[in-house]
């Protein structure tokens, strides 16, 4: 059962905007997938990556 509001042992972040519930999910190869999990804080590095890609790819 998740915690109430205001809770002081709830979750918290310290993003300026929140994560959606939903992950996009995509596959990869077997190889590409253990180099992309063997990269410190991947996840993190890759939404910092991924506006600028998409920027990019939406110029083109």
């Amino acid at each position: 059962m998740p915690f109430r509001k205001g809770h002081k042992n709830r979750y918290t972040t310290n993003r300026d905007k929140p994560l959606t519930s939903s992950p996009v999910c995509f596959r990869l190869d077997e190889e590409l997938t253990i180099k992309l999990k063997s990269v410190p804080n991947w996840q993190e590095r890759l939404r910092q990556i991924l506006p600028s890609l998409i920027e990019k790819w939406m110029a083109e």
